[in-house]
């Protein structure tokens, strides 16, 4: 059942929406999405999970679906729930199913650029972006601002989810590779880490856990939050 109301609620980025309401619920869970637009900002990113978490009153257990995000989770704690966060430095992982499998594309191509179809929506997408400077300033200019921005970058990996418009959304990072002149690659993604954010368990396997009113600290993740994986993923 998909409550307003319940014992835990699963504060998430709206980059993984879709992937997160598709998961079948085995426990009364209530949704809250964040925008992604937000982790432009580390500051405000942190600001809104704060202001989330102290609505959280009442409730058992709050799962962040986040992962480290530049800090932005650093000092958030629930007030009166036990909370959970997957061992991640972002969600890249939590999509592809490990930090491993992360890890191993990054180390064919240290340069790797990812994308899904929920990094395709939103207000304040990558290519959106480029659509506004474009409408603005002219292909040239646009042309030139996308190069300085992914300049470090040699490859871009659309990570498959099963997201309701994908083939779309792979279509435009296709467009988007040929435009940068970047390699373009697809990788099936795993849907273990997300079944596990909703359902759990939030063992320490994959999650960091902090009592109630305790803050959430980027040491609690240590280095193992660039190589989590699950058995059997």
């Amino acid at each position: 059942m998909r409550s307003e109301t319940g014992s835990t609620r699963i504060i998430a980025c709206e980059v993984m929406k879709e992937e997160l309401l598709a998961v079948p619920l085995l426990r009364e869970v209530e949704f809250e999405f964040v925008s992604m637009g937000l982790h432009r900002w580390p500051d405000k990113l942190h600001e809104e999970l704060r202001r989330l978490l102290a609505g959280t009153d009442g409730l058992r257990r709050v799962v962040l679906a986040f992962g480290l995000c530049g800090g932005a989770v650093s000092g958030l704690a629930a007030p009166s729930a036990e909370l959970h966060i997957p061992l991640a430095h972002d969600c890249i992982p939590l999509l592809l199913g490990s930090g491993y499998s992360h890890q191993s594309l990054l180390q064919e191509e240290k340069g790797t650029f990812f994308l899904s179809g929920g990094w395709l929506e939103g207000e304040r997408t990558v290519f959106s972006e480029y659509r506004r400077v474009r409408d603005k300033y002219g292909e040239v200019k646009a042309r030139r601002v996308m190069a300085t921005m992914f300049d470090a970058y040699r490859r871009l990996v659309f990570i498959r989810t099963g997201h309701p418009r994908e083939e779309q959304h792979a279509a435009t990072g296709r467009e988007l590779a040929s435009l940068l002149g970047l390699q373009y690659r697809e990788v099936g993604g795993r849907a273990a880490w997300l079944h596990r954010i909703v359902n759990g368990p939030w063992d320490d396997e994959a999650f960091v856990t902090v009592a109630p009113g305790e803050p959430l600290t980027e040491a609690a993740f240590g280095i193992a939050a660039g190589v989590a994986t699950l058995q059997g993923v």
